[in-house]
């Protein structure tokens, strides 16, 4: 990635890291042939545990995030970030935007789906198990979902980088959006009720098949349902357009189940 040896680890928030992930940032640094796989191996041989990523958890996220996502290191060529997955949490369906390479560490069992863009039509490749301590390879084509379907909270890293600078790695990330029938770009989370202001631009003319589209259609359900939720508990004043939108996708969600 053209860094020197001595180049020094700048992290996004004033938090020391564990020396573990700091000697596996600046191991991934320093390799001029990175690749999907070669991270996954840099990343199994740095031996992190949980506990190495605890002064970035986000367990309190916000429900309108689908969940907590706090960034490690950030550069031009490097990102490194860790998610905080309550139980039911869910990211939307997305790619990884500039991203080249990059690979994933879950310290729980989550669940892993892939995807695959037939012209204009999403559809289901695989839906599996993501377990403890599993890393997995990101190739600059995948598209896929991860999420928390079981009862225990769980920590996951992130490595996403290219070989070229960018001012985003993950910029121009695509959120596959079934409801709306768009890609929504982002240089944010991949999250369900992508606030308006986190859109940086669509492309229209998405679908998906009937089982890739239903199933699409009760998590975001699931997180309408939260949000509408959390703003009652809280006392705020539910949001009109947003029970419009729910109303409709639950007709939606009708129509997909007749068949």
């Amino acid at each position: 990635m053209n860094l020197s040896a001595s180049s020094p680890v700048i992290l996004a928030e004033p938090i020391a890291p564990s020396t573990r992930l700091n000697n596996l940032i600046r191991t991934i640094e320093q390799d001029n042939h990175c690749s999907p796989q070669r991270i996954r191996q840099h990343i199994l041989d740095a031996g992190l545990s949980a506990q190495d990523l605890q002064a970035w958890s986000d367990f309190k996220h916000a429900t309108i995030h689908s969940y907590g996502r706090k960034a490690v290191y950030e550069s031009r060529y490097l990102e490194v970030m860790v998610m905080s997955w309550d139980p039911g949490d869910f990211s939307a369906i997305h790619d990884h935007g500039h991203a080249q390479w990059g690979a994933v560490q879950c310290f729980g069992e989550a669940e892993h789906s892939i995807y695959v863009l037939d012209g204009d039509v999403l559809r289901t490749v695989a839906i599996e198990p993501c377990h403890a301590n599993a890393v997995h390879a990101v190739n600059p084509e995948l598209i896929h979902q991860m999420g928390n379907p079981g009862e225990s909270s769980f920590l996951s890293l992130h490595i996403y980088g290219r070989q070229e600078p960018a001012d985003f790695i993950t910029g121009d990330a695509q959120i596959f959006e079934l409801f709306e029938g768009c890609k929504q770009l982002t240089n944010g989370g991949a999250f369900f009720c992508l606030p308006e202001e986190q859109i940086v631009g669509r492309r229209s003319g998405l679908r998906g098949d009937r089982a890739t589209t239903l199933r699409h259609h009760h998590q975001l359900r699931d997180r309408m349902q939260r949000i509408l939720a959390e703003q009652e508990k809280d006392g705020q004043p539910g949001q009109s357009a947003l029970k419009t939108k729910l109303d409709q996708l639950q007709i939606q969600i009708n129509f997909l189940s007749s068949y």
